[in-house]
Formats: C-alpha cells, structure tokens, sequence
C-alpha cells in the first residue's frame, strides 16, 4: 500500500473535495545529495562577545578644506589617527558633501575621496539601479527647515536639526565615524522610548521597539519561510520616527541609499547603523507629520509608486496543485466555475509552477496543452477576466550531452552575454527549481533584451495578462557555482523534498491552526496521529554539521566577499552570505567595473522587477504592466507591488483573553496578524500594493480562519487566496460560511473600487497612502503609537478585523473623539458612541468584519458586479458621512483604468454643506454613468425635496425619493436627473 493510501486510510475526514491535491508526477530525476547546499558557519558580529568594537578602537576623520555654498558645503575628511582596521582596510581620504536639496530633504554623502573605475561599483550605488535625488529648484540653506552642523572636536562628527523646532534629528556627536572597505558604521543618539516604523522587510511589531536588530540582505529559506524578527525579501533601508510631546507630535525620516548587506541596531540609547561595503548616502526628510515624510520620501526620493489597472484590485485566486486547464479534476476552469456557482466575484486565476514544462520559464508543461490554454483564455478574457502565471528569473541549462533536452531560451541567452558570470568566462550554475540554473544580468541591457524577447514570444502561445516574479532574491540551493561538470545530470530535483513529494515527512501536510482542537477535536485528532504516523515511517534525516568559519581578519589590498571581517546577523541556517544564493563573488557583464553580487545582492530582485515591467510594457504597447514581485529595494513600487510571504513564529494563543499572542505556521492566526504590519511597513516604502497569501500558504486553514482571513484581506489592496499542495484546499467556496462571509465583504470591496483606485492615484500623484496607520490619521495621540490590530483605507475607513479564534466580539478605538471626530458603523450608518481612548467592544460574529466611516467623508461608490469592468457599468452612489459641523468632502479620479498613457482623465471634488452637495469636475473623461443615490449619515433635519442641477441648468428631480431612518437620508432614484454621466459637468443637490 503506498504512503498516501496509508495516510488517507488514517485520516478518512480528509477524503473530500478538500483533500491535499498533488499535481501530475515530475518526471523521475535524480536528487542531488543534500550535502551540495551546505556552506561553512560564521557567528553574526552582533552575536559574537569577542567581536572588536569600532566605536572604542578607531580613531575617526578630521575635516579640512570646508568649501561652504548656498545650497550646503563639500570638505576633505582625513582619517584622525592610525587606522584601527577592525572589520576591513581603513580609507584613509575621504569626501564630505552636504546638500539642501529641498526645502525638507537634505543629503549628507561621505565617500572615498579618489574612485575609479575599478572601484566605482564598490562604493557607489548607481543611479541607473535606484534614484539619485538632486538639488531641487534652486533650493538653498537660507530655505531650509533643515540644519547641518559638525564639529572636528575630538574627530569629525555632524547633527541635523530642524530649524523651525531646534529639535535634533540625528545626532553622531559621542561616536566616532568608521569607513573601511567592508565595514561602515555610524551612530547617532536618540530620545528616549522613541517611536521607529519602516525598514522594510521584516515580520515584527508596527513599532520597531528600542531593542531591536534589522538585517538587510535578502534571503529565502526553506525551513521557515520566514521568521520573526529577522531579514526577509527586501530591503528598504528608510525609517519614519514620531515623537511626542505637549499634545502634538512630530516626525522626520532617514534614508540610507546603500545596497550592501546591513545591520541596523535600534538600542536603548543610540541607533547604530553598520554596512560591509558602499558610502554614507544619508537623505534626511523633515515632515513633520508622518503622512508629509512618508509623501516626501517618494516625491523626493524614490519615486511615487506605480499606477496599477484598475482589475488589479479585483480577487485574484492561485493554487499550487492546478493540474490543467480545463479537464476535471483539479483544473482552472473548474475553480473558476466554482466561484461563479458560489456568487463570488473573481477577477483573475493565477499559475503556480504546476504549468510550467518542469518547472523551465516560458515553456507548457504537456498537462498544459497550447492549442486547450488559448481556448481557456479566450473565454477567460471575453468574461473580463484574466490570467497571471508565475515566473522565476532563472534559466534551465540543458543537459550538454543530450540533444534532445535543448531550451532554445537558454540558448538565446548564452548568444547574447545574458547571465551572471562565476568571476571568469563561465557562467554561475547554481540550483533552482528546474535544476541546474544560470541567472540573467539585469544589470546591463543585453539582459533586459533577453528578458523582453522572451515574453513577447511566450505571448504568442499564451495570453497572459501579467506574472508574478518568484524566488527573486536571488535564491540558488547549493553553495557557489556547482554546476560545473554536472551538467549531464540534469534535469535533476533540488536537494531536499517538496511538500507533496511521496516517501517524505512532506508527503501531506497535517497541520491546522490554534483552536481547530476545539472546533473539530476528531479531525485534529486523526491529523495529528496521521502526522506522526507519516513522521515516524519517513523520519527527518539530521543535519550534516558544517564546519565553522572564524572571524576572518582584514587583509590590504583584498576584499574577502564570501567571508567578510564582519558577519551581518543573516538569519540562513550559518549565517553566512554564502547561504542559499547566489554566491557574493558572482561577477556581472557591466565591465569595466564588473560589479560582484557582493555589491548588487539586495538589488536582484529590484532589477529583475524593473526589467519585468519593461518586458510587459513591450509586450502589451500602451498597457499599464502589471506583476507582482517577492523581491524588492528602494524604488520598487515605482514598477511593482509585493506580497507578504510565509511568516512562522513559536507562539501561543490566549483564546479567553481576545488578544493575540501569536501563532506557530503559515495557516496560523499569527500569520494573519503580522500581515497588518507587513502591509504599513510597505506603505511607508512605497509599495502600496501590497497583499498575503490570505488564508495561509503552508499548512492546513480552517474554515474559521479562512473567514477571518478572507475579511481582512478584502482591504488589502491585493488580495489574492494562495496555498501550497499538500495541504487541504481553501478557495472561498469550499466553507458555506467561508463563502457567505467573502460575499458580504467582497460586494463592499468591489463596491469601493472607486475609492481605492482615487487612493491609488493620490498615492502616484503625490506619494499619499493607501493603506494607513491610526497613528499616521490622528499623528497626535501617542496612545495611537504600537496600534497594529486596526488600520485605515485612506481618510475615511476604519477597519477592525478579528484576530484570534472563538470569539464574536472585538475590542477597537475611535481615534479623535475627544475632539469631535464622528464615526459611523458601515452598515447601520448609526454613529459609535465611544469615549475618548476607549478599546470598544464590538459585535463580531463569524460573518461580519467591522467597519466604521470617519465623519467629514463624501465616499463614491458603484454597486459590485461579478468583476472590476462590469462593476464600472454600474450607475454611481455617494455616500456622505457628517461631520460635528455638518460637512463632508472627498474626491474622485477616472480615466479608462488600463491605458500607460491616458487620453482623458477626470477628478471630482465633493463637498457638502448646510443641505447643499456639490461635485466640481474637472477633466474630458466621462463614462456615461448616472448618479442613482445619494446617503447622508449624521444628518439633524428632514428635508422633504430636491433640486438638482448641473452645469448651471436645473433637471427634472421630480421622481427622486427620500426616505429616513434614523440620522441617516436616502435619496434615491437619481439616476434620471443625472442621465449622460453624473460627472460630465459641476453637479449640484440642494436639499430642502
């Protein structure tokens, strides 16, 4: 009897619609000894007692040749002593430039003082990789709110202060600054209990806390994908600080451009921010709220993000296991089918690696057949929906010694230069999913062609709409370039099993989330006697100890770029930079620096994104790209979103508490949790779309969390169901609650679609966020200051999701009713009476996610279709929320929701007051669409008619009713007056 026969004779619940789905068998291949992925440990430097402390053994720089200007001030730093060395070879020249960039931005550079081109790359981030801002219009010291002040007593040390305050921003005076060619440090003291956000990846609490270290060097494991508190998939090297005071608040933000690997030490008393390799790039932003830093970050900085199409913001559902097209079972269509049968609006079905002809990009697995795929995506696309596989930016290389194993992309790669070379002509070999693997060099255009090439041919066999780039850090599982003399052996499987693999511990996947003991006790305790069972038959091999690397010592005139004098606090298993990527000593094409990924490691998945959206903006002439990417830098979201991965963490539940602890695995509450911070982390980077694998992606969800998590991700602005393939299926369809609760929320999603696309394009207009921190509304509340369990969508809606397991009520705050702010249940239209500070306790039963509308709000909306195009047909509603003096405002923004380069846009301002609503447009865009209702909620009187008019001229109104109940006004059957388009001209409702 074979394993999975075993295990469903064991766990017979299981035996459903719901059972682990396994795809078809990948050819038999060899498997590569597991022993090819070990790499020799080092001790992080932040871990290690006996590592040397900079700050007491070097002797820093004196400042010299000071050269003042109006716009700031360049000087010559000379190093103050004998060079200490400690972590690299000392620079003993080096170059200062000050510069008030902007009326709130000022840049302070350090540098060596003589760079050519040999070392260049080593140094300096080039623009061409991720922005370099610039002095803007004439700005000047003397226009500055900005101040930069230094002394060379006892060694060179700077401040920034803010002008307007006198209030010390950042603050090196006490340390000293140390710059050798592997190792940067620099400190700057801080206030106590102070208030850090950002710094960009990283699964942690909101507010980063005062004992705390981020490391930046972008890694993918295996075991545990990923843990708290450590590096993830990007890097974004920015932080936004808030402190208190007096009843207001202030905030600044901190740029650091550098690529390397990094270490950031948050500490009690000082910040101390460590590099092995690159300069001192410092952008300093002065806010002073944490909306105008966040704005002033992008706008300045790194650019505003990106304008998604409009049915990017519909559901997306993906699945590891989708076996075909259409041919039952397990096939696309039948998901799709099945969402339609269950009145769930779906916008695009996702591909995971399961259409792919053994896992090699722009190829069909046989299961996938061309001539059935275009038929599938023909009716797909007629129904306005659409189609994103994955990609991962690593190419197959064929088996040499078989003629019949050719790839004619890797071929054209190899015409053109296209991949990371192994330091010498060779190309690097290392492991990805295919097997053995070359990467393309993004950073040089030979790369982008091939790149480009490839999806305007893989277009013409199948329509896709979009990808999403996977595994882009860059990951490869074996250590250095081992491919070399190996090449006969492929295809060949990565050196470990994967989750649905027979005759392995992953064979299916038994875990459940926190309280599904209590919910379903038998099926827990079957999976749990099934898991064991599968445990003890095939038992997890033990781990080969690899041998340990001392702390190496710097030596002159050579750069050690696997082993560095001091080791980041790299979360891999050994902690070295060689750990599962591509190895730092990888040489790129863009002689003659010939950049190593050592120095352009964080980039790769930056680089590949940005040439991803070139691809597709080739691909489809005149189109809006759209892609998702798992590895992002600084400047990301000027081409792409991102999504959350797979955080796990040893945590428990306190169930009668209603309060979260945490939770243990991806289908876990404690995932669904930390998904909140994720998504503001990125909204200060700039990425704002952003979105989880809702549900989960390893182990198995139950049907309480799957609700939970279906209504949370509802405001995410991607939202998109995932989950691996030996565990249970989840699709919003498969729970009758499950799928009641998704059509309740998902009608408000869609019918806010034209709210979310304004907030999108506030967000690429003027850097505004989409997604927002109570903190961030109400900046000055400190009591708002560690808020993660609540969020906004935009000004105007609070959201208030549950977060634990067996409960029906939840606890929120109403931000700024001490001063009259109004809120109003979504659904009631009833305003909350709360006090000020008051955790609330609010109705939640399993159905319902809470929702309250911020007073002063005037929210467009169109009544939800089955997708984001039919919704767009659907005659127009606003919804006025008042506030304590009787007004609303808000606005609206509308072009064809696809198009790069728009031929007709238009924005609306709303207003309301004293009975009188106004929508002034602006703009020749005009859908054609009429207004239907109007709700007020908080209104005090009783009007009993209305007038309309518009463009001055006065329409017939006469078959518009009003009806109360309660605070609330509803005037309906609008339509009528407002025939030809709501917004084709200035609309004015007067009620009497």
């Amino acid at each position: 009897m074979s394993l999975y026969s075993i295990l469903l004779w064991i766990l017979p619940t299981l035996i459903s619609a719901q059972q682990p789905q396994y795809p078809p068998a990948f050819p038999p291949t060899p498997i590569l000894p597991s022993s090819i992925n070990y790499a020799p440990s080092v001790t992080p430097s932040v871990l290690d007692s006996s590592a040397p402390d900079a700050q007491k053994q070097c002797p820093g720089y004196q400042a010299s040749n000071v050269v003042e200007t109006t716009n700031g001030l360049t000087a010559d730093l000379a190093i103050a002593g004998k060079p200490c060395n400690v972590y690299g070879n000392d620079i003993q020249d080096l170059a200062l430039s000050v510069q008030y960039q902007s009326k709130d931005r000022l840049a302070v550079r350090i540098h060596p003082r003589y760079l050519a081109p040999n070392n260049q790359s080593l140094y300096i981030l080039s623009e061409h990789l991720t922005p370099l801002p610039k002095v803007e219009n004439a700005s000047s010291k003397a226009d500055s709110d900005l101040r930069f002040t230094w002394t060379n007593n006892p060694s060179f040390q700077f401040r920034v202060s803010r002008v307007t305050s006198g209030e010390i921003l950042f603050d090196t005076y006490g340390s000293v600054v140390v710059f050798e060619d592997q190792f940067l440090e620099l400190a700057t003291s801080m206030v106590p209990d102070y208030n850090i956000y950002g710094l960009a990846e990283n699964f942690h609490s909101f507010r980063l806390g005062n004992n705390y270290t981020q490391t930046f060097w972008n890694a993918y494991n295996l075991d545990n994908d990923q843990e708290f508190d450590v590096n993830g998939h990007s890097t974004h090297p920015m932080y936004l600080e808030t402190r208190y005071g007096n009843g207001s608040s202030s905030s600044h933000g901190v740029y650091a451009r550098n690529a390397h690997g990094q270490d950031w030490l948050l500490r009690s008393e000082r910040l101390t921010y460590r590099t092995i390799g690159g300069s001192f790039d410092f952008y300093f932003i002065n806010g002073p709220t944490p909306k105008n830093v966040i704005s002033q970050y992008q706008t300045g900085i790194v650019r505003t993000p990106v304008m998604q199409p409009y049915w990017a913001l519909g559901f997306h559902q993906v699945r590891w296991s989708y076996q075909n097209w259409t041919r039952i079972p397990l096939d696309l269509q039948d998901v799709i089918d099945a969402y339609a049968a269950g009145g769930i609006q779906l916008e695009g079905i996702w591909n995971d690696l399961d259409y792919l002809k053994m896992n090699r990009d722009f190829t069909l697995s046989p299961h996938y057949p061309e001539d059935e795929g275009q038929e599938f995506l023909r009716k797909l696309h007629a129904a306005g929906q659409y189609y994103m596989p994955i990609l991962d930016p690593n190419i197959y290389v064929p088996d040499p010694t078989n003629a019949s194993d050719a790839y004619s992309t890797y071929d054209r790669g190899v015409e053109l230069n296209a991949f990371i070379r192994n330091g010498n002509n060779s190309y690097y070999y290392g492991v990805e999913w295919p097997g053995f693997s070359v990467w393309p060099d993004f950073n040089v255009p030979e790369g982008q062609q091939f790149w480009t090439e490839q999806f305007i041919e893989f277009q013409k066999t199948i329509q896709f709409d979009g990808f999403w780039l996977d595994v882009s850090d860059p990951t490869s599982w074996c250590t250095g370039s081992c491919g070399q003399g190996q090449l006969p052996l492929n295809p060949i499987h990565v050196p470990f099993p994967l989750p649905g693999d027979p005759n392995t511990d992953l064979a299916v996947d038994y875990r459940y989330p926190e309280a599904f003991n209590v919910t379903n006790a038998t099926e827990a305790a079957s999976a749990s006697a099934a898991m064991a069972s599968q445990m003890s038959m095939y038992p997890t091999p033990t781990v080969t100890p690899t041998p340990t690397a001392g702390r190496t010592l710097p030596t002159p005139g050579i750069r050690n770029l696997t082993f560095p004098p001091y080791a980041i606090n790299n979360f891999l298993p050994g902690h070295s930079l060689l750990r599962q990527v591509i190895a730092p000593n990888a040489t790129h094409n863009d002689g003659p620096y010939n950049s190593t990924e050592y120095e352009l490691h964080n980039l790769y998945g930056h680089t590949s994104a940005n040439a991803t959206y070139n691809a597709l903006a080739a691909t489809f002439p005149g189109k809006r790209p759209f892609f998702i990417a798992r590895s992002t830098f600084a400047g990301s979201g000027n081409f792409t979103g991102h999504w959350g991965k797979k955080l796990l963490r040893k945590l428990k539940i306190n169930i009668s508490a209603n309060h979260l602890v945490g939770g243990d695995s991806n289908s876990k509450w404690g995932n669904m949790y930390y998904g909140i911070t994720q998504a503001l982390q990125f909204s200060i980077a700039g990425i704002p779309y952003f979105g989880v694998e809702t549900c989960g992606f390893n182990g198995n969800a139950d049907m309480e969390l799957c609700t939970r998590w279906m209504q949370l991700s509802a405001w995410y602005p991607l939202y998109r169901n995932h989950n691996n393939r030996n565990t249970i299926a989840q699709e919003a369809y498969r729970w009758a609650t499950t799928a009641e609760a998704t059509r309740r929320v998902m009608n408000i999603r869609y019918s806010l679609l034209p709210y979310q696309y304004t907030l999108f394009y506030y967000a690429n207009q003027a850097g505004s966020t989409v997604l927002r921190a109570l903190a961030w509304e109400f900046p000055d509340d400190p009591q708002l200051r560690g808020v993660e369990t609540q969020f906004m969508l935009g000004p105007s809606l609070l959201i208030t999701p549950v977060l634990v397991p067996l409960v029906t009520t939840v606890q929120g705050v109403f931000p700024g009713v001490a001063s009259g702010t109004r809120w109003y249940d979504w659904y009631s239209l009833q305003e909350i009476q709360a006090a000020p500070g008051e955790n609330k306790t609010l109705s939640a039963p399993l159905e319902h996610i809470n929702i309250h509308v911020k007073g002063g709000s005037i929210i467009p909306m169109q009544k939800a279709g089955n997708t984001t195009s039919a919704s767009r047909k659907n005659p127009w509603s606003l919804l006025v929320a008042l506030d304590k003096n009787g007004a609303a405002t808000g606005s609206l923004y509308l072009d064809d929701g696809i198009s790069l380069v728009q031929n007709a846009t238009k924005i609306v301002q709303f207003k309301y007051s004293n009975g009188t609503l106004s929508a002034k447009a602006s703009g020749s865009y005009n859908d054609g669409i009429p207004l239907a209702n109007i709700t007020i909620a908080g209104i005090k009187t009783r009007p009993t008619s209305v007038t309309i008019t518009s463009n001055g001229s006065k329409r017939n109104s006469r078959n518009v009713t009003l009806n109360r109940k309660d605070d609330a006004l509803y005037a309906s059957n609008i339509q009528g007056a407002t025939s030809g388009g709501a917004w084709r001209g200035n609309l004015v409702v007067r009620f009497k």
